[in-house]
């Protein structure tokens, strides 16, 4: 199915009787429109035949009419086309923003914030307009063009003819103005989404590029792509600047022919003076037919670009289409995880985790080890389904997880990544933020503050629950932001907890007391574990931990308790151990000298 059909069906079928009332209005204001130059006729002729001001009035009187009864119909017909138009918009917003919470993370990857915002609001501005105004004028023009026509070739063929000779010629030169805005429209479309952007990249990093005083750098990027879209805007304006001169000149040349040889032909009696003065008003509406063509495929053109651009992320495929099978049962204690031939790169990169093997086991807590680049954080985002992995390659509790539906798989999970995303809401609200108000158990919060070492914290902001912690959790520092995380990830429900890097930014005192609340949150009522995969450079993190698995360039290269590890010589991990140490010994002695 076309992308026109497809929008035809999915947003604008179910507005046709909107449409069949607004083409009867269109049809009523063309008929009233082109009624009214042989009312003008009618009163010239009344005028030269002597008939006397009497009967002149009666037709002036009716041209009055008709156009209050435009007024009154056009009127209705703007409002039954843009009605929908609006509706169109507000519903592809809601389906383009649907779609996007359900697309891959490699999407994101591909597709700038920038031109996500800009389809989400230039094109779907551009789509309302093929859906409100590009679908009138359609109509408008189509019923203008014809019953103008029809009622000049009715009045006199031959003067038609000569009048549509030159017009004939406008079309030619509009036809070849379309093509040109339509590569610049494209162009123009796709440069916002390049500004926007870039825009949108400088807010985001707005105290990096005032720090390394990068201003002049900022205003470069932004003046490149600003003044390109000025190139396009006024390449566009300069065709529309020639375009409706040419189109004024091609109607005020057809008026010439229509008083030279309509003259004569008055002269030889063919035609009486009123039919002159009709043609001329006909004249000036198909000059405007014309010039409205123009507007109507300019507005067409950038809707059918905007609805391309906006389709594109409609048809990616999201990753819950794979949902074929039910979430198995797991044991209480968790998931039983097994990894098999794991192998995984970003697009056009090299492998970043390789060949894959190991088993966790329900209510076995799993560390993760590795230096910086070596697929920690990339193993984690493969076992959350933030991004996919290969068929076949994880399977939990039997089943492989890309084939269970993605969002009954992240209801199990309560994962935190590396870099802690805060909602610009109060604390509260990002601790509970899945949570209905009224479900909030404020002793299962109070809890979650204090296993998360957050409770002093709260007596240093003014609003305590309430405070507001602005874009990103700008507000808070980072290890704050790292806590506030950790206590949204223990407020959640899970039966698997994914920890990366969390403690990265605490002190050594908190992160002791961290330490102990997330292994006592693993903790069941019956005493059994929780499964649960922590990733840390710290290696006291991992310490309690049942098994840590060492990784080195995305290979697994060992995988034991922690006791076995540092028994072995030679391994990264019994070095990684040896310098913490060492550097633990130096921040006692620092901080108790006489000790």
């Amino acid at each position: 199915m076309g992308p026109l059909a497809r929008f035809w069906r999915v947003y604008l079928q179910r507005y046709a009787g909107w449409y069949l009332l607004g083409v009867l209005c269109l049809v009523a204001t063309n008929a009233l429109t082109v009624a009214i130059p042989d009312f003008v006729k009618e009163a010239i002729d009344a005028l030269a035949e002597g008939e006397g001001a009497q009967s002149a009035r009666r037709w002036a009187i009716a041209v009055v009419l008709a156009g209050v009864g435009i007024i009154i119909v056009r009127t209705l017909s703007r409002t039954l086309f843009f009605n929908p138009g609006r509706a169109v918009e507000f519903r592809v917003k809601n389906a383009l923003f649907r779609h996007l919470l359900n697309l891959p993370r490699s999407f994101f990857d591909r597709l700038s914030a920038g031109e996500i915002i800009s389809r989400g609001t230039n094109d779907t501005n551009s789509v309302r307009s093929l859906a409100g105004f590009a679908t009138l004028q359609l109509f408008n023009v189509v019923l203008m063009l014809t019953l103008t026509l029809a009622k000049m070739s009715a009045l006199d063929p031959v003067m038609t003819l000569y009048c549509a000779m030159p017009l004939a010629g406008a079309l030619v030169i509009l036809r070849f103005a379309v093509r040109a805005m339509f590569k610049w429209s494209k162009d123009a479309q796709a440069e916002i989404g390049r500004l926007s952007g870039r825009i949108l990249e400088t807010y985001q990093a707005i105290g990096m590029i005032r720090a390394y005083g990068a201003l002049e750098g900022a205003h470069h990027r932004f003046d490149e792509s600003n003044d390109r879209l000025l190139e396009i805007g006024l390449a566009l304006t300069r065709i529309r600047a020639w375009l409706l001169p040419i189109i004024s000149v091609v109607g005020s040349l057809t008026i010439v022919l229509v008083l030279f040889i309509g003259g004569r032909r008055v002269v030889e009696g063919e035609l009486s003076v009123g039919d002159i003065a009709a043609f001329s008003v006909y004249v000036g509406i198909l000059v405007n037919g014309l010039i409205s063509l123009g507007w109507m495929i300019s507005a067409m053109q950038r809707g059918w670009i905007a609805l391309g651009r906006v389709d594109e992320v409609l048809d990616e495929a999201v990753i819950d289409e794979a949902g074929l099978i039910a979430v198995p049962k797991s044991d209480p204690k968790g998931p039983c995880i097994a990894v098999r031939n794991l192998t995984f790169a970003y697009e056009n990169g090299p492998p970043v985790l390789r060949d894959l093997n190991f088993d966790v086991a329900p209510g076995e807590v799993l560390g993760v080890f590795g230096l910086t680049g070596s697929g920690k954080s990339t193993l984690l985002s493969l076992l959350s389904r933030v991004r996919e992995a290969p068929p076949g390659t994880i399977r939990m509790d039997g089943a492989d997880i890309g084939k269970l539906p993605v969002k009954d798989h992240w209801k199990r999970l309560a994962y935190v990544t590396q870099e802690p995303f805060l909602f610009s809401r109060s604390i509260r609200a990002n601790i509970t933020w899945a949570r209905d108000e009224e479900d909030v158990d404020q002793g299962a919060l109070d809890a979650v503050l204090r296993d998360a070492s957050f409770s002093s914290d709260l007596l240093h902001l003014q609003d305590g629950l309430s405070t507001v912690v602005g874009e990103r959790g700008i507000t808070l520092s980072g290890g704050q932001r790292q806590r506030l995380a950790l206590a949204r990830a223990f407020f959640k429900p899970y039966d698997l907890l994914l920890l990366d890097d969390v403690l990265s930014a605490v002190d050594h005192q908190t992160e002791e007391a961290l330490v102990d609340a997330i292994y006592a949150r693993t903790r069941l009522p019956s005493g059994e574990r929780r499964t649960a995969i922590i990733v840390s450079h710290r290696l006291s993190v991992l310490a309690r931990a049942d098994r840590i698995l060492v990784l080195e360039d995305g290979a697994l290269v060992d995988i034991a308790p922690h006791e076995d590890l540092i028994s072995r010589e030679g391994g990264a991990y019994v070095r990684a151990w040896r310098l913490q140490q060492a550097a633990d010994r130096l921040a006692a002695m620092e901080v108790h000298p006489h000790e």
